[in-house]
């Protein structure tokens, strides 16, 4: 069932961020917008041919947010990694209506995961990563349904599936980043009695 893993992922996160998190500014940010995000995305706008939905909006525009305000990085690296993970996304799911046999696994998971290792292998900071990741998965979306729209008419640009590819990617990212935080503290935590040991 598309739409699933979207709306499964997003309540989780909204839940962390509303009750487990330090209470500050960035906390309030993410839970107000990832419940605007929830409420509105069974709602389109019409533009041209066609139907958007609005939480796609949303999604490109905290990405686009989040890359400006990673000032260290240049910006024609930026544009580079956010158009090839454009490409990559796009490319799979042309590939898959051209030749849908290749895809023995559900083509959510495949290419969640590839856009998520590719935005960590890509990116420097989480921010980054994140950024690319939304960057990606929804410019990605526009140029996939704006070469099908050559040949077909009413199309909508960000199905179900693409809300669950990006929350799955941003959900990959965020637990690698837990990760390599869990690994810091275990390395300081081994550090500790080898230093007293020395001393």
């Amino acid at each position: 069932m598309e739409g699933i893993y979207f709306y499964w992922i997003m309540w989780l996160a909204w839940i962390v961020t509303t009750f487990l998190m330090k209470k500050n500014k960035l906390r309030v940010k993410l839970s107000i917008f990832l419940m605007i995000t929830i409420l509105l995305s069974k709602y389109y706008v019409i533009v041209g041919d066609y139907t958007i939905r609005v939480s796609l909006f949303l999604f490109l525009f905290l990405g686009y947010y989040l890359a400006v305000k990673q000032k260290q990085q240049k910006s024609l690296s930026l544009l580079i990694m956010t158009l090839t993970l454009t490409f990559a996304y796009s490319g799979i799911l042309l590939f898959r209506v051209y030749d849908p046999v290749w895809f023995f696994i559900d083509y959510r998971l495949l290419v969640s995961v590839l856009i998520g290792v590719l935005a960590i292998y890509l990116g420097k900071h989480p921010i980054h990563r994140f950024a690319l990741c939304m960057i990606s998965i929804c410019q990605g979306e526009f140029l996939y349904w704006m070469i099908l729209g050559k040949f077909y008419d009413g199309l909508t640009i960000g199905t179900s599936a693409c809300l669950d590819m990006l929350v799955i990617g941003c959900l990959i990212i965020f637990l690698w980043m837990v990760t390599e935080h869990i690994i810091t503290i275990l390395e300081h935590t081994l550090q500790k009695p080898a230093k007293e040991k020395q001393g």
